[in-house]
C-alpha cells in the first residue's frame, strides 16, 4: 500500500513540475498556439480575424428540394483567406465545389467568393469560374428570425470585395455564423 502511495505522489510531483516548466515546454507551447490560432487579433500575421460558416438546406420559397448549401471561410491576420464551399442545386440540377479566396465581413453580414474546382448544371461545366455569395447571421435563438443566404452567383467578374447587394432569402433549415 505504501508503494502505491509513493508512486502516485511521484507521478503528481512530475506532472506539477512539467506544468511549471519553461515557456518552451509542451504544455505552455500548446496553450500559446491555441491562443494564436483562435484570437480575433492579428498576432504576427497569423491570427484569425474572421470566420464564417453556413450550412443546411438551400433556401426555397416553395418547397424543400433536397438541395444543400455549406461553406466555411477563415480570414487570417496576414490577409489570406482559406475555405471551401459547396452548393448542391437539388432536383438533379447539379452543383459545385469551390475553394474560397475572398472573405469580407461587415457587422453580421459576410461576402464570400472563390474559384469553382468542380461542378456543372444543365451540361455546362463551371470548373475554373469564380462564384460569390452573401450571408447574414441573425442569431441562434429560436426567437430570432432565420439567418439569410443569397444565391450562388457564378461569373468571371464576381468578387466578394465589391460587397454586391445580392438579394438575401431566409435559411429556415440551417445556420449561418459570422464571427
Amino acid at each position: 500500500m505504501k508503494r502505491i502511495s509513493i508512486t502516485l505522489a511521484a507521478v503528481a510531483f512530475v506532472a506539477l513540475a512539467c506544468q511549471q516548466s519553461s515557456p518552451t515546454g509542451p504544455t505552455n507551447s500548446l496553450s500559446n498556439a491555441g491562443n494564436v490560432m483562435f484570437s480575433n487579433q492579428a498576432n504576427n500575421g497569423n491570427g484569425v480575424l474572421h470566420k464564417v460558416s453556413a450550412g443546411g438546406a438551400d433556401q426555397d420559397l416553395t418547397e424543400h428540394t433536397d438541395a444543400n448549401f455549406s461553406l466555411t471561410a477563415i480570414q487570417y491576420g496576414d490577409g489570406s483567406v482559406k475555405g471551401e464551399w459547396t452548393d448542391e442545386f437539388g432536383q438533379g440540377e447539379g452543383g459545385f465545389h469551390a475553394q474560397i479566396d475572398c472573405l469580407e465581413v461587415v457587422g453580421n453580414q459576410a461576402w464570400v467568393s472563390g474559384v469553382i474546382t468542380s461542378g456543372q448544371s444543365a451540361g455546362f461545366d463551371f470548373t475554373g469560374l469564380t462564384v460569390a455569395t452573401r450571408v447574414a447571421d441573425l442569431g441562434t435563438s429560436a426567437n430570432d428570425p432565420p439567418d439569410l443566404i443569397s444565391y450562388s452567383f457564378v461569373g468571371a467578374s464576381r468578387t466578394c470585395a465589391a460587397h454586391q447587394p445580392f438579394p438575401l432569402f431566409p435559411m429556415t433549415d440551417g445556420q449561418v455564423k459570422v464571427d
